[in-house]
């Protein structure tokens, strides 16, 4: 059973609230002073030239009032035509964080408006990477709107408005998020998985695509007990989705545990009668139980028989153009009658019973021929006016195909319809 991968989520930029903040008061450094007035006169150029000379001088570009200064100023220039390009904000949100470390508590109320405003912009930067596929880049946005979201433990903006809080924390919970997408999408699924974790223990972004690449990245580093307990826990969380459920079903089949996958696989066929792919699984389960690799058949081979042919059947009354579905349907006939087949050679005598035993097993063989022969021949309409084009799963359907009609053919001594299907054949080859 092919697995259903998740679909890759294109984030939604945050359109940040535009944010106020009051003018410093006047700083003792010249340049800072010149800087600040600049600013209040919207010149723009000049204020950016100033507090850069401020911020060049050892003795100002750590005191509080110069990197409060610097911050407004850049933020500001994040407005300006000319300057926005360049992200100037970036530069505005570093001497922020300084500021922070310098003195926390210094003009706090305009300080905790700039930090989440660099978070926004951030944040919005990180999704545009994400979405262009620069991992790398985004990351490292995305934890810049982290260490934003989780300082003082989390505690720095628990004084604003509440929906401000909540909005600062479903941008956190986002930025995670996105995080661990570009680190799975990256290849990296060592450092995916503690980020998936993450994501996945908070119910603001705990949803199944989380689930999906975290199942992924266990399968991918062959931790099967943490992909199993992965896969019930999100089975748990999310009963009703398809790929999770996928992934359950192919964990089954992958630890050969068909006892389990049948009872899975019927669960899920009752809970969706209409869903082809579940009832084709079923059947192609119910034949692999009644042809084990290693050639025993179960006591209950014709039970099982009889139950993939039932299953078939459903699947093909749901969707009966499905070339797979058709073309395992006709091996379920072929490969019984090939088992008489091999009977029939093993015959070596000549007396009345062999000649009575070649008779009962030649005409059982050819009935599951026939029997088999529509479906093959449905695969081969379907597939067959593309078969120039045919690739993966198909082609090597579609060659499966010509083989076993090739073969049927021979033996039903339709010679002209068996050449066709060797050359067909021999042309792909």
């Amino acid at each position: 059973m092919q697995s259903q991968f998740r679909t890759k989520m294109k984030k939604t930029i945050l359109i940040a609230a535009a944010i106020g903040f009051t003018l410093p008061g006047i700083a003792q450094d010249k340049y800072v002073v010149s800087a600040n007035l600049a600013l209040k006169a919207q010149n723009f150029d000049e204020a950016k030239t100033e507090i850069d000379k401020a911020m060049a001088n050892p003795e100002t570009k750590e005191k509080p009032k110069a990197l409060f200064s610097k911050a407004q100023i850049y933020f500001s220039l994040q407005n300006v035509e000319k300057y926005r390009g360049s992200n100037p904000y970036r530069e505005g949100l570093q001497s922020t964080l300084k500021l922070v470390e310098v003195k926390p508590d210094y003009e706090k109320a305009s300080v905790d408006q700039m930090l989440m405003l660099g978070g926004f912009l951030s944040y919005n930067d990180g999704v545009k990477a994400y979405n262009e596929k620069k991992y790398s880049e985004s990351v490292e946005m995305m934890k810049t709107v982290t260490k934003i979201g989780e300082m003082g433990g989390g505690k720095r903006f628990e004084k604003l408005p509440v929906n401000m809080q909540r909005q600062m924390d479903t941008v956190v919970a986002d930025a995670y998020l996105t995080m661990a997408n570009s680190v799975y999408y990256a290849g990296d699924m060592e450092g995916a998985i503690p980020l998936l974790t993450k994501v996945k223990a908070n119910p603001i972004r705990r949803i199944p695509s989380v689930y999906e690449c975290l199942i992924d990245a266990y399968a991918k580093q062959n931790n099967t007990a943490m992909e199993l307990a992965t896969i019930e826990e999100g089975r748990k969380t999310f009963p009703n989705d398809v790929i999770i459920r996928n992934y359950e079903l192919n964990y089954y089949i992958k630890a050969g545990k068909l006892d389990e996958l049948i009872k899975k696989l019927e669960e899920a066929a009752v809970k969706e009668p209409n869903n082809a792919d579940i009832l084709y699984n079923l059947a192609s389960t119910y034949l692999g139980m009644a042809n084990p690799k290693d050639g025993k058949k179960p006591a209950n081979a014709a039970e099982l028989y009889a139950k993939s042919e039932d299953a078939f059947t459903r699947a093909l009354r749901i969707t009966p153009d499905n070339s797979g579905i058709n073309y395992n349907f006709g091996a379920l006939y072929f490969n019984q009658a090939t088992d008489f087949n091999d009977q029939i050679n093993a015959i070596t005598g000549s007396s009345k019973a062999d000649q009575d035993k070649y008779e009962d097993l030649k005409k059982k063989r050819d009935a599951l021929f026939i029997k088999g022969t529509p479906y093959f021949e449905k695969a081969f309409a379907v597939l067959s006016p593309t078969e120039d084009k045919l690739k993966g799963v198909d082609l090597a359907t579609y060659k499966s195909t010509l083989i076993a009609l090739n073969k049927i053919y021979a033996l039903q001594s339709k010679l002209d319809k068996a050449a066709d299907m060797k050359k067909r054949l021999d042309l792909l080859n």
